[in-house]
């Protein structure tokens, strides 16, 4: 059981900490939560990210919660080849069972702007 005592606190920190990082590449990002017009960008597909979880969430401030899923989103537009990410729906999927955010949901639509700095897809090969 003592072992046990150790691995709670170590844990708990390492969970603290996981913000997953925004990668130097997808910086070039935003996210938006106003639609482009038609014809000022150029849609690319639709993503979605989410991060927290019941337990996780726990121990994670909401600000953490919410950049976490915000570079997942970044990550996954520049991959696509993205450079703008509409934000249609943010939402906290276990918000009935908490009243904590214990978890934050983007969906959204990737498009490549003009004016904004454009990216290449990344292919499977890179």
């Amino acid at each position: 059981m003592a072992r046990l005592d150790f691995l709670i606190p170590v844990l708990s920190v390492l969970m603290i900490s996981c913000v997953t990082p925004l990668k130097k590449e997808a910086e070039i990002v935003q996210l938006i939560y106003i639609e482009p017009k038609e014809g000022q960008c150029r849609f690319i597909g639709q993503t979605s990210a989410s991060d927290g979880g019941m337990v996780s969430g726990d121990f994670m401030t909401d600000a953490k919660i919410y950049r976490s899923t915000a570079n997942l989103m970044k990550n996954k537009a520049y991959k696509m080849g993205g450079n703008a990410v509409y934000i249609q729906q943010q939402f906290n999927k276990n918000k009935d069972l908490t009243k904590a955010m214990t978890n934050q949901t983007m969906q959204g639509f990737v498009y490549q702007c003009p004016g904004l700095e454009q990216v290449q897809p990344i292919t499977e090969q890179q």
